[in-house]
């Protein structure tokens, strides 16, 4: 009969169910290119770099800024930053939950040594008074010798021991138990993968935010000299009675709305610094940019094609293993409704000395073999089984609700990096042509033949539209280093199995 169920498992072991999905089985068709093609920047040496993705292996993709600042900083945030540190614990703790769980296709084997000894008398046992008298019938004194003829013995005893329990997997449950753990691993691999190659691009996202702020904190400052230049001028003609004292309050107000604008302009400075300074897990003392000047060009895309996209990014690989482990669960839950093979037993010594311990000829050992099958149960084996089939299908649906949106922000980051180049390019005209209306109401109103108000418009204008072109360009890199993490990156956590 056991040869008939060996036999019986081994072929419905080998009826597993598909585990793996491919794109094909779902219900939608991934388009050959792009809605919108990738921009091509006009960095210099754009050719001879050839394509580039985030996991490029020849060159880090934060070294096409040309920003040895970037560079250090993002090198620091890999080594230092308490959030990748807190990936490599996670990763550690996700494998080794895997090894606890694939552990149980094994056998469970513990050694013992034990020491005992116990004191016992007969007369718990229930024998008569008269067991314990003398055999010539002397009755004297019968109550007292009764109560104080006690008879007790002592024994002492010595073992080890090895005990072991296993449950033969012969239908495969264990097999699919371990399968599923190892494939979970694998998913949250590939997340914290994904998640620390986003802690490293959304770093270099705030690092040219704080650049920005750097950059407007000094175009408030040169804005104020500009006022304070033309609020001395103007207070000295209208000390001399050459103008009036609308222009004169209208000046001093000028001065004091942009020191309130500069005093806001270092508090969000200010505010980024201390956020960089926490990534690197630093003291955040406010100070850490160095620079206000946003790079030039920005790191070119390779123009691949949408279905790149399923290889590239781990957060499509972690929801394709996730189906995968769902289709293991369903072959587990199936198994559990079938009769298990266990064995346990032991092997080792007793004896009464303890020198005696490790001799065989006081050797003992017991060998069980049983097989369980599950009869009444509530409905819970089949119950577990119709939840792993929805599990299964629900991992389906959130590989494809994951795949539309990985294509809709690569398509809406695509889109909007065309808007933004047109955006730039009208902002530059409109910042030389502000430029020049401000030197030429500068120029009239010196020959008093336009108005304060009119200078300090202009120059406000051209201000505002400097300050919108830098956050225009801060926000082109900003979407192209976006665009990067939609197109897939990892980052490697470097943490070591053990």
């Amino acid at each position: 009969m056991l040869i008939n169920f060996v036999l019986f498992a081994l072929v419905f072991s080998s009826c597993s169910p598909k585990n793996k999905i491919e794109i094909q089985d779902l219900d939608f068709k991934i388009p050959e290119e792009w809605s919108f093609p990738i921009h091509s920047s006009s960095m210099p040496d754009e050719d001879s770099i050839g394509s580039l993705l985030p996991n490029d292996k020849r060159r880090d993709w934060w070294s096409y800024f040309n920003n040895p600042n970037l560079d250090t900083f993002l090198a620091s945030v890999k080594n230092q930053s308490p959030d990748l540190r807190t990936l490599i614990q996670n990763e550690k703790i996700s494998l080794n939950n895997a090894r606890i769980i694939g552990g149980n296709i094994f056998p469970s084997v513990s050694a013992s040594i034990n020491s005992s000894e116990s004191v016992q008398n007969l007369s718990a046992f229930g024998f008569a008074d008269s067991f314990f008298q003398p055999a010539d019938g002397d009755t004297t004194n019968q109550a007292t010798s009764a109560n104080d003829v006690i008879i007790s013995f002592e024994n002492k005893t010595y073992g080890l021991g090895i005990n072991y329990q296993w449950e033969i997997d012969v239908l495969g449950r264990l097999l699919n138990e371990r399968r599923a753990a190892k494939t979970d691993y694998e998913a949250v691999r590939h997340d914290l993968s994904y998640l620390g190659f986003s802690i490293l691009v959304r770093s270099a996202i705030l690092y040219f935010q704080g650049v920005e702020a750097a950059a407007q904190v000094a175009l408030s400052e040169e804005s104020y000299e500009s006022l304070i230049e033309i609020r001395d001028l103007v207070k000295e003609r209208y000390e001399k009675g050459l103008r009036s004292s609308l222009d004169y309050r209208l000046s001093e107000t000028s001065v004091s709305t942009a020191i309130l604008e500069n005093e806001s302009r270092k508090n969000q400075l200010s505010f980024i610094n201390r956020q960089l300074q926490i990534i690197l897990g630093k003291y955040p003392s406010g100070h850490f940019i160095k620079e206000d000047r946003l790079p030039d060009y920005l790191p070119p895309v390779p123009k691949i094609i949408p279905a790149v996209i399923l290889t590239n990014r781990p957060d499509i690989n972690s929801l394709l293993l996730k189906v995968e482990a769902n289709g293991y669960r369903i072959a587990q839950a199936k198994r559990n409704l079938f009769p298990g093979l266990f064995l346990s037993g032991s092997v080792g010594t007793s004896t009464k000395k303890y020198e005696d311990i490790l001799d065989e000829n006081f050797g003992v050992w017991n060998l069980g073999l049983s097989v369980s099958a599950p009869l009444f149960n509530g409905n819970r084996l089949r119950s577990n089984l119709k939840i792993q089939e929805a599990l299964f299908e629900k991992s389906k649906e959130d590989l494809k609700k994951g795949l539309l949106q990985a294509f809709s922000d690569v398509e809406q980051l695509l889109y909007i990096d065309q808007s933004l180049v047109r955006q730039i390019k009208a902002i530059k005209f409109a910042e030389e042509q502000s430029k020049d209306a401000y030197s030429l109401s500068k120029e009239r109103y010196d020959k008093g033949v336009t108005t304060l108000e009119s200078v300090l418009n202009s120059q406000r204008q051209y201000n505002l539209i400097r300050s919108q072109n830098l956050v225009l360009n801060r926000q082109s890199i900003e979407n192209r280093l976006n665009l990067f993490l939609a197109l897939g990156g990892s980052h490697n956590l470097n943490s070591d199995k053990k």
